[in-house]
């Protein structure tokens, strides 16, 4: 990926155009956090919250991606992947939350 100081850490210079490996790599990075991120967001709320935070995030997924300007069949693909990971993040959440209520 295009690096800020790339050229300037000695050894191999950086690659301008990044692998298709090094875009996978960090996809997963970035979905790890989200999804991290979000399991423990939604266990600080209570149901009712959490339908209102989730329904925040759609709506801000929707906005940015027409913002973009992205066409219509990308803007569902988004929306479609935001829903899997939200639904990823709930189902963790619950699960966490049985945990802890099963070890009281």
């Amino acid at each position: 990926m295009l690096r800020a100081r790339r050229d300037g850490l000695g050894g191999e210079p950086g690659k301008a155009i990044p692998s298709l490996g090094e875009i996978e790599g960090r996809m997963m990075i970035l979905e790890l956090v989200a999804v991290t991120a979000l399991t423990r967001l939604l266990r600080l709320h209570d149901a009712q919250e959490r339908l209102a935070l989730m329904e925040a995030i759609r709506h801000v997924v929707d906005r940015k991606c027409r913002d973009a300007k992205l066409c219509s069949p990308d803007i569902s693909s988004a929306e479609k992947y935001a829903e899997e990971l939200l639904k990823s993040a709930q189902e963790q959440a619950d699960d966490l939350d049985a945990i802890r209520d099963s070890s009281r």
